[in-house]
């Protein structure tokens, strides 16, 4: 079975002999070949076949910067039997709402570039997500309706759409405490946007964190998962969780390894056999000290539960 991870798992800097993610960037800067050389050589030693290249220094323009060229970043991965799946675009997320009619035309120019860098290294999945929500009761209050998703979706529409010129899927990635990742959310945001331009990156974590059934998600949108991160959490967080420049640490603790938390995994197996992915399984360990062993664990567990169903 082939099986990736995405790259975020390299986000920790006791990994790095480092003390900050600042210093995680700028040993990328400095040393950007021996920085990637080491990714890819513990890609292999974990034995995964597939990786998500993330946000900044683990993105895609890093790796070309790194080694040359798509070509030769291709010939590194391939030198190790591994492929790029897919790419994390990180745009949405770092511009604000009200600009994205004036920053159409530069967002839907990254989508083509992202889209060819993965066309021309093998891969078929353009993962995006949208921006957090606002915490419960700040003030101004902003609400998820009509009128805020209805532009949202066209511009994916039209994403969607740039992608699938150079052959690659935009999946919409399920993150806690962002626009589409509350079940209601999902819907809405599907429900307005094409299916044939748009499809879904089930994060079951999650939706967890966020108080919603994976399970019953998938289940509604099994059509549009293309592709999906394989990943655990023992519980939902609070409401009034303060949603700011740290929220993706505070998710951080309600994580766990496969298995140890409250998804159901031997359902979402079933489902996603059924599902159109196109990729492997995708573990998600966030900031990983030591991503060998865990990798190697969440790679058994996943190929534990493929035994059982062929049994």
């Amino acid at each position: 079975m082939q099986i990736g991870t995405d790259l975020v798992t390299f986000y920790n800097p006791r990994f790095w002999n480092v003390d900050s993610p600042d210093d995680i960037a700028a040993l990328a800067a400095t040393q950007p070949r021996a920085f990637w050389t080491r990714i890819l050589d513990v890609l292999q030693s974990a034995g995964l076949t597939g990786a998500e290249l993330t946000f900044p220094p683990f993105d895609w323009r890093g790796a070309v910067s790194a080694f040359g060229s798509p070509a030769a970043f291709s010939a590194e991965l391939a030198a190790r039997n591994i492929a790029a799946w897919s790419c994390f675009f990180p745009d949405l997320d770092r511009i604000p709402i009200s600009e994205y009619g004036t920053s159409e035309n530069a967002i839907l120019a990254s989508v083509t570039e992202t889209a060819r860098f993965l066309a021309a290294t093998g891969g078929t999945v353009l993962v995006t997500g949208l921006p957090c929500r606002t915490g419960f009761l700040s003030e101004p209050l902003s609400f998820v309706d009509l009128p805020l998703a209805q532009p949202i979706a066209a511009l994916l529409n039209r994403m969607g759409a740039a992608a699938a010129k150079e052959g690659v899927s935009l999946a919409l990635h399920t993150e806690a405490h962002s626009l589409f990742c509350a079940p209601r959310d999902i819907d809405l945001f599907l429900l307005l946007t094409d299916p044939r331009y748009v499809h879904l990156c089930l994060d079951p974590a999650h939706i967890t964190l966020e108080g919603g059934s994976p399970e019953r998600v998938l289940e509604r949108h099994l059509d549009r998962t293309v592709a999906a991160h394989w990943k655990d959490a023992t519980g939902p967080m609070p409401v009034d969780t303060p949603i700011d420049a740290d929220i993706h640490t505070r998710h951080r603790p309600y994580f766990c390894e496969l298995g140890q938390g409250r998804v159901s995994f031997p359902r979402l197996r079933a489902l996603l056999d059924q599902a159109p992915l196109r990729c492997g399984p995708i573990l998600e360990l966030d900031a990983c000290p030591d991503p060998v062993p865990a990798l190697r664990r969440g790679s058994a567990f996943v190929r534990a539960l493929s035994k059982k169903d062929a049994s």
